[in-house]
């Protein structure tokens, strides 16, 4: 180490030292408090948008047509949770056995079976299909405009290699250099 490293390190070892204990106690609440949010806003994210596949509760899926204008138009995000009820008047997520896809359409009628009919806002017809209960994925909880384009894209390979190249990217460069490298260090 050089005269200089190490005079700098004994003056930062004494000013940690002559510190007052309550401002190094105070640091360390603060770094615990900081850490503990993190964990519990993680643990929030998750629970409110982690895919059922994964413990979580919300679906989520691409508006892919135009049944439900003007409420959802083409490209949106749509969040679906699970209820403990569907109403009509719901927005909810179906798995269509006829077209083989999720649907998200209005409860229009309850039968009195527990089957549900549905219908598109802008469809002059009802659903053919008359999803029960285990075929419904969720009721509409919120929108994102024009979000599903996005998640569109990162289903397009060249898409998701040149994001991945911009986070190495930006990782690698903002990476601190090697301290000294070149200077040789001298016995003390």
């Amino acid at each position: 180490m050089s005269t200089v490293d190490s005079s700098t390190l004994r003056e930062s070892v004494a000013r940690r030292l002559s510190a007052p204990p309550a401002r190094l106690h105070l640091r360390r609440a603060r770094s615990i408090g900081a850490f503990l949010l993190t964990i519990v806003v993680l643990a929030t994210a998750w629970w409110l948008l982690a895919p059922p596949k994964f413990g979580g509760s919300t679906s989520f899926t691409e508006v892919d047509g135009s049944s439900m204008l003007p409420k959802l138009e083409r490209s949106d995000l749509v969040a679906v949770r699970e209820a403990k009820t569907y109403e009509v008047g719901d927005i909810v997520a179906y798995r269509s056995p006829l077209i083989h896809r999720v649907v998200l359409h209005r409860i229009v009628r309850i039968r009195a079976d527990g089957h549900y009919v549905l219908k598109g806002d802008h469809n002059p017809y009802l659903d053919p299909d008359h999803p029960d209960r285990s075929q419904i994925v969720g009721k509409l909880w919120f929108t994102i405009p024009t979000a599903g384009r996005a998640v569109a894209a990162l289903h397009v390979p060249w898409v998701v290699a040149a994001v991945a190249a911009l986070l190495v990217l930006w990782l690698g460069l903002g990476a601190k250099p090697p301290a000294d490298r070149g200077r040789e260090e001298t016995a003390p």
